[in-house]
């Protein structure tokens, strides 16, 4: 009867550790867009600075 449970559970937690890659891929890519937007806000608001001082 374990053994009968242990079987089906198990596809559950093999899916779980083929999707576990593919979400972290994921969430990093989201995470280095983020950080790009940021740093290109963060470079136009210094370009404009500059081009007010000229």
């Amino acid at each position: 009867m374990d053994g009968d449970l242990m079987f089906a559970v198990l596809p559950i937690i093999s899916l779980f550790f083929y999707m576990a890659p593919v979400v972290f891929i994921i969430w990093f890519l989201f995470k280095i867009l983020k950080l790009q937007e940021e740093k290109n806000r963060i470079l136009k608001e210094i370009a404009t600075k500059l081009d007010t001082l000229k």
